[in-house]
């Protein structure tokens, strides 16, 4: 079967292409010669994942790392660090280019997701709480956007809001990004929470069910414009699968528990980071 997410990241990147308006004047993003990184973005955008089967939700039009995005929301998520060090023995260097004198990218993310809520250890300890013990709860959601510690942060949260609701047993996750780089942080992103969402699933013994995704500023940069509109309208491949190992708890998951099988793909294509 074809991956959900080829399709999905394909007609993304035709409604900005399509739709979306080229940026003007000043910007804050740079590439790393200094040049301003000039955006076409599109405002407002939402799909919805199935995430009930195997596939892991990788594209295929060119080959998409695994390893580093699970690492990653592993040191966000569950280590709950903000310790660039921490991610980079990992084998992790997404933070590489914000980290702060003190080694670590301030208040945010993982800083954020360690704090006590609702009488809860951490935001992860109350959605998991909730979910076990008052599933039909409308208030089981987390945030990382916390407006007086945002200047303490080396880069505000891109996705910052998750929620979680059962139906029926089902687990539905809806995910709410601020900004999102369509050539790399979307690709990225998108797998990583996906897995979280089947680690909570497993943990709280629910379905894992549906994401619905959504973006307010989805953009392409322009040094990845022509070469992303080339690769999405390339050959693609069957879906891979998603694998999870000895799983215990998620308190015990270690990202190299994931296994992916299968993962066709087309050709490398590298994007600069606009920092």
């Amino acid at each position: 079967m074809k991956s959900q997410f080829d399709i999905i990241y394909r007609d993304i990147v035709n409604t900005i292409v399509e739709k979306g308006i080229w940026s003007e004047g000043n910007v804050r993003t740079k590439y790393a010669d200094g040049t301003p990184a000039h955006y076409k973005s599109y405002i407002g955008y939402q799909f919805r994942l199935n995430n009930s089967t195997d596939e892991a939700h990788l594209i295929t039009s060119r080959f998409a790392p695994s390893k580093a995005p699970i690492r990653e929301i592993y040191w966000i998520w569950l280590l709950q660090s903000n310790n660039v060090d921490v991610l980079n023995n990992l084998g992790c260097k997404f933070w590489d280019e914000w980290r702060k004198e003190d080694g670590t990218i301030g208040k945010a993310y993982g800083y954020q997701i360690a704090k006590e809520t609702f009488g809860q250890k951490s935001q992860l300890d109350y959605v998991i709480n909730e979910l076990k013990n008052n599933p039909n709860s409308r208030r089981i959601m987390t945030e990382i956007w916390i407006p007086n510690e945002l200047h303490e942060m080396a880069l505000t949260p891109c996705v910052h809001l998750t929620q979680w609701s059962v139906i029926n047993g089902k687990l539905y996750l809806e995910v709410r990004q601020r900004s999102c780089d369509v050539a790399l942080g979307l690709v990225a992103n998108v797998f990583q929470y996906s897995v979280l969402h089947k680690l909570v699933a497993l943990e709280c013994g629910l379905e894992p069910a549906e994401i619905i995704w959504n973006i307010h500023n989805v953009h392409i940069y322009d040094r990845h414009y022509d070469k992303l509109v080339k690769q999405v309208n390339s050959e693609t491949f069957e879906a891979p699968t998603l694998k999870i190992n000895n799983f215990t708890s998620i308190y015990n998951f270690k990202p190299d528990d994931i296994e992916i099988l299968n993962y066709q793909y087309g050709e490398k294509v590298n994007y600069e980071v606009a920092i």
